[in-house]
């Protein structure tokens, strides 16, 4: 079966690392496809999400952002909650201290990341090619334009930040 297109989430940039030594999402949203190719629930029916699930507990998503595989680079992790035709939805984790994760929208539509746990005003979103930059809290959200590099950095010392990104494929 030829590789399907994976969801645009990045591994962070960390000083002194090539980045052929980082572990990329395409890395964790690989070891998902296998758990879910094993799992009871794999098979898609007529009506079905191909995820094989509705509804993702936030519990689940946490015990799934505490998987090895979910790791993308030092200090942020993703979890895949949707892998559906048209779209992917995915939990980013971004650890305090500074963690980021920089990459390109290499979709023909926007992105969005919609801030779900997060200390007020310490998630910095940046696109470097134009210079915007701007500070989000719990319930921001932000578009990320067709082609466009960025960077999503959390900035609090002590508080992870959580983000739901929605990427079309």
């Amino acid at each position: 079966m030829p590789p399907r297109k994976r969801p645009s989430v990045a591994a962070p940039i960390t000083p002194g690392r090539s980045s052929k030594s980082r572990l990329t999402a395409a890395h964790a949203l690989e070891a998902d496809d296998e758990s879910m190719a094993s799992s009871p629930r794999s098979g898609r029916q007529p009506g079905h999400p191909a995820a094989g699930r509705y509804t993702v507990a936030a519990h689940e998503a946490d015990a799934e952002l505490q998987d090895d595989g979910s790791s993308i680079g030092e200090g942020a992790r993703a979890a895949i909650l949707f892998h559906e035709p048209f779209f992917d939805a995915a939990m980013v984790q971004l650890e305090a201290g500074g963690s980021e994760m920089t990459e390109r929208n290499d979709t023909d539509l926007e992105m969005l990341y919609f801030v779900t746990e997060a200390e007020d005003g310490q998630v910095e979103f940046r696109l470097p090619e134009t210079g915007f930059n701007q500070k989000l809290s719990r319930g921001g959200e932000v578009l990320v334009p067709a082609g466009a590099a960025f960077t999503l950095r959390n900035m609090s010392p002590a508080i992870p930040a959580k983000l739901l990104a929605v990427v079309p494929r």
